[in-house]
């Protein structure tokens, strides 16, 4: 009996022998390494958001006219830049008049003042009534304020003149022309639709109860179709709709090359921070036995550990078990790892791509 149980284990015995050294064997594997680090992680999780514009601004006409001039769709505009010229014609004309009325009142207002002097030195010396005084006062007192009016009625012209020729308030993109050249338009009619691309943020609904977990300059995860990035919160808005019971967050998109209007998901903490020791979640090998690690030892060959995940924010994702802060994780490469396989650390991804050394 002894000798039937001692035989299979011999050849067991052989067997893993055989297998360590064929494993040791390998030629060494290509990887990248990250450091386990401990860190404070909060719970979170993953809710809509959008790509928006700070200013997203309808620019309207302020004076009637024609359009003789609009810029193209696409156009990048800085502030100050001219985007739609409307047809002054009318407005020079009515200038011309308004100056020449101003030259009338002023003539008028003129000798009115010489004649209030006039009769003021008649007056002294009883040559002239008072009433006649009193009437040439109130006339240039009249003249005076009809010149006033004709000044400020030149100065008005001048200002729509100014305001037809329409000028972008910001550095922004024309992303739509809601007017055409030719058109005649109305004060306050729309004219381009302009929106500023330099100052992008990320405009979030997150439920009310994560408010406390919150504040403003922390850094949230974003995950897009066109990337990965992270955020500082610029903005908290803790007033939530009845219905949906979401708050606004706004984070600062400014560093983020993404378009407006893009959809993306942000990672919203919904618990209390909490000190683990977390990997990047590209560490994680999951099979059908369960989820592990690989971990680069002293002698540079990979040891396979089982862990279990727990709280997870962002890229990083707490693990439970035998792994401390400073291990290096292997996050690229162990999908062909074999437990014991000598490995090589590559610093650079177009390295381990290329199987350089």
């Amino acid at each position: 009996m002894s000798n039937k149980l001692t035989l299979p284990l011999i050849l067991l015995l052989i067997t893993w022998c055989i297998n360590s050294n064929l494993v040791r064997a390998m030629p060494p594997a290509n990887v990248n390494v990250v450091l386990a680090k401990q860190m404070l992680l909060s719970p979170s999780g993953w809710v809509s958001g959008l790509i928006v514009s700070p200013n997203n601004s309808e620019i309207a006409s302020e004076v009637s006219g024609r359009i003789i001039e609009l810029a193209e769709l696409g156009t990048t505009v800085t502030k100050g830049d001219i985007i739609a010229r409307i047809d002054d014609s009318r407005l020079q004309l009515r200038l011309a008049e308004a100056r020449s009325v101003v030259v009338s009142e002023k003539a008028r207002y003129n000798f009115l003042e010489s004649e209030v002097k006039r009769v003021q030195a008649l007056a002294k010396r009883n040559l002239s009534a008072k009433t006649d005084l009193d009437r040439l006062a109130s006339e240039r007192d009249v003249a005076r304020s009809e010149y006033l009016q004709s000044q400020s009625r030149v100065e008005q012209i001048l200002l729509d003149i100014a305001f037809s020729k329409l000028k972008a308030p910001f550095d922004g993109l024309v992303s739509q022309r809601l007017s055409n050249v030719g058109e005649f338009v109305q004060s306050g009619t729309g004219i381009i639709q302009l929106v500023e691309t330099n100052n992008n943020e990320v405009s979030v609904s997150a439920p009310i109860t994560s408010y406390p977990y919150l504040k403003q300059g922390m850094s949230l995860a974003i995950e897009s179709p066109m990337g990965n990035a992270m955020a500082p919160v610029i903005s908290l808005i803790p007033v939530a709709e009845n219905r949906s019971h979401l708050m606004e967050i706004r984070l600062d998109a400014s560093n983020i090359s993404w378009p407006v209007g893009l959809k993306v998901k942000v990672a919203v903490p919904n618990d209390p921070s909490k000190d683990v020791v977390a990997i990047p979640r590209g560490g994680l090998v999951l099979r059908r036995e369960g989820i592990s690690v690989f971990k680069v030892g002293s002698d540079n060959t990979a040891e396979q550990v089982s862990i279990r995940v727990g709280i997870g924010a962002g890229e990083f994702v707490e693990v439970i078990g035998p792994i401390t802060s400073g291990d290096q994780i292997i996050v690229r490469g162990a999908e062909r790892i074999q437990p014991g396989q000598m490995v090589n650390i590559i610093e650079s991804n177009d390295r381990l791509i290329s199987g350089k050394k």
